[in-house]
């Protein structure tokens, strides 16, 4: 049996990353525009310190070519934020936090817990002061071999979804009485769960009725979220019969079936398979009003999942209605109080649930159901007429009103 709530949203699918790093400013601005950057191309950067001036800064970053788990980029792949900067006699102080700007969490090797690592920041090069004296990390978390050993790093006990921030912490730095000015450069080292990269942009659910094809999308992407030209998504499906794959094009079976398809593209696996589900659609416009039933010869239940995927433990009957992005569809299923009904609808090419609906909010039509959407994007949106309780059956009328 289903829960009586409304609309059933899906959990967002989080991947997770590598990063990169440097300092930032004593007064920071907001991150800047994130320009394409490849790990052939990866960077880090030189931060200055001046102790009479308070301030943190960053210059130009120079080339590097560390590998893929370490990586730089301030704005870019992580922000490191400064403040409340505090030069006590022999010590420069201040609060730093990690901002994670990448698809992927830093931090964690399976998207859902922390790894015990956390997210590190270490120092690859430095302090050095100039003209002279010495400066060092007073109160690092640790030392660690990252791009050479005994490498100081700050530990921050975090899992980061994109954009995200760590806590802050306090970083000390002591320096000798000859020092007014040090620079060092440092990276963010965290577990990903995706280091070779993966593919995304792939369908959640496919609604097609037999004997259709479609044609698959999906994007091959580095560890750090940038799109690959010239890499291929490649597919297997777990039951042909039902719905078979070549190349990018999946064609569904005569009969109603579920199946599951399954994107990579070498070693970079997909973040999440995409659920096919076969059986005959109606196509809807507005004003329609149909007289209908669910009845044990109906599809199962493409979305009624608690995650929005088929199920056989619904039935359901299937529509198809084209929107444009502004347009307004409400849709009401009446059985006229006498079969406990369940309305979804899913949205163009991923088949994500945008709206759904169990008894009427208005009360009209009882246990029947009513929704309203207004569509953000363009397309061929799926309604779904089901049921309350389990396979269960009875009449209805499904309503169609476009505005």
């Amino acid at each position: 049996m289903r829960s009586k709530n409304a609309a059933r949203s899906l959990p967002l699918l989080a991947a997770v990353l590598v990063l990169g790093a440097c300092a930032d400013a004593a007064n920071p601005a907001g991150p800047a525009a994130r320009a394409p950057l490849e790990p052939a191309a990866l960077t880090s950067l030189t931060c200055t310190a001046s102790t009479q001036a308070q301030t943190v800064r960053c210059g130009i970053p120079e080339s590097g070519g560390l590998r893929p788990a370490l990586i730089g980029g301030q704005n870019q792949y992580v922000t490191l934020t400064s403040s409340n900067i505090q030069v006590l006699a022999d010590t420069f102080a201040f609060d730093v936090t990690v901002r994670n700007l990448i698809p992927q969490a830093l931090g964690t090797t399976n998207g859902t817990t922390a790894d015990p690592a956390g997210v590190r920041v270490f120092f690859s090069a430095g302090p050095t002061s100039t003209p002279s004296g010495t400066v060092t990390v007073a109160n690092p978390d640790g030392t660690g071999t990252f791009t050479a050993g005994e490498q100081p790093y700050y530990q921050y006990a975090s899992m980061l979804p994109q954009d995200s921030a760590t806590p802050a912490k306090r970083w000390k730095l002591r320096f000798t009485p000859d020092v007014t000015s040090f620079t060092f450069k440092v990276y963010v080292s965290a577990a990903v769960q995706y280091p070779d990269g993966y593919v995304d942009g792939t369908p959640y659910v496919l609604s097609l009725d037999p004997g259709e094809s479609r044609t698959l999308p999906g994007v091959v992407r580095s560890f750090v979220g940038n799109a690959l030209p010239g890499e291929t998504v490649g597919w297997s499906s777990s039951a042909p019969a039902t719905a078979s794959v070549a190349g990018t094009q999946v064609t569904a079976g005569g009969v109603r079936g579920f199946a599951t398809l399954t994107p990579s593209s070498g070693v970079r696996p997909g973040i999440f398979s995409t659920a096919v589900s076969v059986c005959q659609s109606t196509v809807v416009a507005n004003g329609a009003s149909l007289p209908s039933s669910i009845s044990a010869g109906d599809c199962f239940s493409s979305y009624g999942d608690p995650n929005g995927l088929p199920t056989t433990n619904y039935y359901a009957d299937l529509y198809r209605v084209t929107l444009s992005a502004g347009q307004t569809v409400t849709v009401t299923m009446d059985s006229g109080d006498n079969l406990d009904t369940y309305l979804l609808l899913a949205g163009p090419a991923y088949g994500f649930l945008v709206a759904g609906n169990d008894d009427d909010d208005s009360g009209t039509l009882g246990v029947g159901s009513s929704m309203t959407y207004t569509a953000t994007v363009s397309g061929v949106y799926v309604i779904e007429a089901s049921t309350f309780n389990g396979l269960d059956t009875g009449n209805y009328t499904l309503h169609v009103i476009i505005t």
